[in-house]
């Protein structure tokens, strides 16, 4: 939110508890407006004496459409006031304006942002100027996410309907932010209705979610708000009970996925304030089978097993903020962080055979067990110090320590023998411990620099690695300004997950061992920036990125010789160094009757590793251009519009095929292998997808107003490809017999989705 006075520029945005100052104010009589962009805007008078300090409080209702000139001058004071380059901030307005698949999601939403990559379709995850998704920190009221997707990376976490702003960093984000390279999203949840109770649900065809809210009971000088919010996916319902009418009662659908949050302000007198913040989410993905009889022979057999696979996480903290006195806020945070998945597999069978009157009774089962446990705990205070309407000082230390427990177990059982073997058992227990400052310093009307550092410790290495933040913006005149950055960043944790997959359900989180350096990168961002007389932002960044020890796990065949299952260990990786740059355009218009934005993002990514040299990563994208569109029709009905287009993504292409012979001690066996190209020298056709949305409101007697919405994805029905598959012609009268032919796996087609909205 933006508060400023009324007929001049100075003001302030408000931080993510939405706190402000606005120093150095004379005395007089003044009009002070607060706004954000899709709520009414609010104005308070008020008469302020020499040296008085007065406390305002602003509650906002959200509004249709936002006035035109309120906003003008909110974006302005933010143009003025943020020196940190590529950041955007979203609202709920800017989450839900592109069309989405099935419901709203903010990773979709961010994907379509400048210098933001994306694998496929079937993939929410966020690859940044050049940064895998594990490189990002995705923190949610400051808790650490370590796997921020449902249904393996198809959607978000994140419930839109309880996100108060998400804070998006593409690069150069200042110096309170550690522990990862890439790029950092601070996800705020809603801080309940202070003022009444309501609420909202929203059903789509994949889920019904909900947000309640409301104001705690005041008793003395406490008061406060909570919110409830959840969401459960009902597809495996519908999908059994048409099952069951059809008269089909075996099989059943796996999978379902359900997460809640909370959140819980408790305000003692104007300066101290406890939050409480919660979230819980599970996918599970589970089925069990039993088995009597056999069709062809008389004897008897019993089988039975199952299949329980479930991944998500668990996260609690508590945040003591006091204001000490209007320039001075101490914010301390205690959190922790759970994230794990487990498998288990197990089939047992059990048989009676009858031979020479006599029966014979066997037994056999196996079980397989797969299981990754991060466990985070944090502790952070950080101290904010307004020292003049030229410094702001935010200095603060963060204590992590985080614990990984990886294993694989396999056992396979008879009636009198067991055998068992733990081919993977990984536990490590790590601590990072970082101290920074920073000094947002208004040197004059023209300059403005951001300069800070951190110094962080990594328990494995016992060495303290320095990084420095340094941002600078130069007006060139009020409405054109030039900003530079340049910024050190490490990371202790890493994920051992195969370098070229399609698809990933989940992510395998491990520390850095202690053989193997820290990865690190250095930022350099250059970027004008205009802000037209009708709020438009114009934005131009130029990026180089450079990547010294990046962990990349060694891939190979399950087999070696001799027919010897192997396994490659989870913690043998090629040490890799990386550079990335690029070039990226944003046009965004926030305000008026149609809104959105055009981005352009033209970016080189390459890996370097001694085995397969330089070459381009899977997820490399030469150029990107994303349309999102806003129009608000009538009062009821708007529409919104997104258009993406891309270079293909690279791939390592077949170039043919041979035949091989092998000695094993079953003999001689003939073998065909793929010959392959050069890693990823090849490109998959160029990407283009366009997704159109329409969104119609309502009045409901029985909750309150509401709305419809309709979403259709890729309405060219754009065939793009996801992979190829490589199979050998066996056509004997074909004139391609014996050769490699390809066909491609394409990702989504034609898709219609619905849902509605209720307040009440």
């Amino acid at each position: 939110m933006n508060v400023f006075i009324k007929d001049s520029y100075k003001g302030a945005a408000t931080n993510q508890d939405g706190y402000y100052v606005i120093t150095d104010i004379p005395k007089g009589e003044y009009e002070v407006i607060a706004s954000i962009i899709g709520f009414k805007m609010v104005t308070q008078k008020v008469t302020l004496g020499e040296s008085e300090n007065i406390r305002l409080d602003f509650r906002l209702n959200a509004a249709v459409l936002a006035g035109e000139e309120v906003n003008v001058s909110a974006e302005r004071i933010k143009f003025q006031k943020m020196v940190e380059p590529s950041r955007v901030t979203l609202g709920m307005r800017e989450i839900n304006a592109a069309p989405a698949f099935i419901e709203a999601d903010l990773f979709r939403t961010i994907q379509l942002l400048p210098g933001v990559q994306t694998l496929n379709d079937f993939s929410s995850a966020l690859y940044v100027r050049g940064s895998t998704p594990d490189q990002n920190l995705i923190l949610l009221d400051g808790i650490t996410i370590y796997n921020p997707y449902h249904i393996g990376g198809l959607f978000s976490t994140f419930n839109t309907d309880a996100i108060k702003e998400a804070n998006f960093h593409a690069g150069g984000f200042p110096a309170r932010y550690g522990g990862r390279m890439g790029a950092i999203l601070n996800v705020i949840s809603k801080e309940g209705n202070t003022e009444k109770f309501e609420g909202k649900t929203n059903i789509s065809l994949l889920s019904a979610k909900g947000v309640i809210e409301g104001p705690l009971p005041k008793w003395k000088n406490m008061k406060g708000s909570w919110m409830l919010a959840g969401r459960k996916t009902y597809f495996d319902t519908f999908f059994n009970l048409m099952l069951k009418i059809g008269g089909e009662n075996e099989f059943k659908f796996p999978y379902y996925f359900y997460d809640y949050q909370g959140k819980i302000n408790l305000d003692f007198g104007d300066n101290h304030r406890l939050t409480y913040s919660r979230f819980f989410g599970d996918d599970v993905l589970s089925n069990k089978w039993e088995d009597s009889g056999d069709e062809y022979f008389s004897d008897s057999r019993e089988a039975k097993g199952k299949f329980d696979w479930r991944w998500g996480n668990h996260t609690n903290s508590l945040t003591w903020r006091w204001i000490a006195n209007p320039n001075l806020i101490l914010k301390t945070f205690l959190a922790s962080s759970r994230f794990r998945f487990h498998i288990d597999i197990n089939n047992e069978s059990w048989y009676a055979i009858e031979e020479a009157g006599e029966i014979f009774k066997s037994y056999d089962g196996y079980f397989f067990d797969v299981y990754d446990v991060v466990s985070d705990q944090s502790l952070e205070t950080e101290l904010t110090w307004i020292v003049s309407d030229a410094h702001t000082i935010t200095t603060g230390a963060q204590i992590k320590n985080v614990n990984f427990d990886l294993g694989m177990e396999f056992k396979v059982a008879t009636f009198d023998t067991t055998i068992s073997t733990k081919p993977l058992e990984m536990k490590s227990k790590t601590g990072e411990q970082s101290i920074y400052f920073q000094d947002r310093w208004q040197m004059s009307n023209k300059i403005s620099t951001q300069i800070g550092g951190r110094l962080s410790r990594y328990s494995l290495h016992d060495k303290i690695n320095i990084e420095p933040r340094l941002g600078l913006k130069y007006f060139v005149r009020d409405d054109v300004a030039i900003k530079l950055n340049w910024g050190r960043y490490y990371q202790y944790l890493t994920i051992a997950n195969p370098q070229d997959e399609s698809f990933r359900f989940i992510d395998i989180w491990m520390g850095i061992p202690k053989e193997y350096k820290a990865p690190s990168s250095d930022h350099f961002i250059l970027g004008l920036e205009y802000i037209s007389d009708t709020d438009i932002i114009y934005r131009i960044e130029v990026y180089y990125k450079s990547f010294d020890h990046l962990l990349t796990l060694k891939e190979g065949s399950p087999f070696e010789e001799n027919d010897q299952l192997r396994f490659n260990p989870i913690n043998e990786f090629y040490d890799t160094d990386a550079v990335a740059s690029g070039l990226e355009i944003l046009i965004k218009k926030t305000t008026g009757k149609y809104k959105g934005w055009i981005g352009y993002t033209f970016a080189k990514t390459e890996w370097y590793t001694k085995t397969d040299g330089w070459y381009p990563p899977k997820y490399d994208r030469t150029h990107t251009i994303n349309v999102v569109g806003d129009w608000q029709w009538t009062q009821a009905i708007h529409a919104s519009t997104a258009i993406s287009f891309s270079s293909g993504n690279p791939f390592t292409p077949i170039l043919g095929r041979y035949e091989t012979w092998q000695e094993t001690g079953r003999g001689w066996w003939q073998q065909s292998k793929f010959l392959v190209g050069e890693k990823n020298s090849g490109r998959y056709p160029a990407y283009f997808r366009w997704d159109v949305g329409l969104t119609k409101s309502f009045k409901s007697s029985w909750f309150g107003p509401g709305e419809y919405y309709f979403q259709f994805m890729n309405v060219t029905n754009h065939i793009n490809n996801l992979f190829y598959i490589y199979q050998t012609n066996n056509d004997l009268l074909s004139n391609n017999h014996g050769k490699v032919q390809r066909k491609a796996f394409p990702m989504f087609p034609l898709l219609f989705t619905f849902g509605v909205r209720y307040d009440f």
